[in-house]
């Protein structure tokens, strides 16, 4: 996320982030995709323990309630939830921090996050939507971190950002499923989530289209890569 990318992002260098500016589409295929053409893999840690969190709900169903084992298994069920949410919080600290770092003007959608988990139109939907822990919390670390950095943190109208050509303008239909975005007036072919990235970005840029340009390469950075990233700086204590 950190790449030089002339046009897109100020065209600064890696080492410095004056002028860096970047949009940000949160997903469910990826956790996230930047108009820098950085892939943020879904970090899908509930699935990753879900056998364990069955092995263990069978257990206490097979127990006598508030018995000593009971509690015992109950423990280690509520020890298993803490480790994921340790883990999903760190990740979203380190992924936060690593833009903040990077870039002075920060662009993401204003999505209504609570709306979406309620009346997605599968639970499979609402289900990814709450295990990727996309929307409020990234954003939510995404700001107060921007604050304290003096990072502009801008939040845009997410309307047509995924259906609208970052290209030439046009409204291209498409539903979920398609993940391409080909828009059939202008020939521009591109990620679905990545030409969403740009827009918002050229909208809280306030930038005008720019027809004639190409997709830029996606990379694609893994949850690992993301934890293996540097630890949150511990806050300055006060006096």
């Amino acid at each position: 996320m950190v790449r030089d990318h002339p046009g897109r992002a100020g065209g600064a260098s890696e080492s410095k982030r004056e002028g860096r500016s970047v949009g940000i589409d949160v997903g469910l295929n990826a956790f996230a995709v930047d108009s820098d053409g950085a892939v943020i893999e879904n970090p899908r840690f509930y699935e990753h323990s879900l056998d364990r969190i069955r092995k263990l709900q069978q257990s206490i169903a097979r127990k006598q309630r508030f018995s000593k084992n009971w509690e015992k298994t109950k423990r280690k069920l509520e020890e298993v939830y803490e480790h994921i949410t340790n883990q999903k919080n760190d990740f979203l600290h380190k992924l936060s921090r690593q833009y903040v770092d990077a870039y002075v003007a920060i662009c993401v959608e204003d999505l209504n996050i609570k709306e979406l988990k309620e009346n997605g139109k599968s639970c499979g939907l609402r289900r990814s939507i709450h295990s990727a822990s996309w929307g409020g919390r990234f954003y939510s670390y995404l700001s107060y971190k921007a604050e304290s950095a003096g990072t502009n943190f801008i939040q845009i109208d997410p309307r047509n950002t995924t259906q609208m050509c970052s290209n030439c303008g046009s409204i291209v239909k498409k539903d979920l499923s398609v993940r391409v975005h080909d828009c059939p007036y202008c020939g521009f072919v591109a990620d679905r989530d990545y030409n969403a990235a740009v827009n918002i970005h050229r909208v809280g840029m306030e930038q005008p289209f720019e027809p004639g340009g190409e997709p830029i390469p996606l990379h694609h950075i893994s949850v690992m890569q993301v934890l293996s990233m540097k630890q949150e700086a511990p806050p300055e204590s006060a006096g």
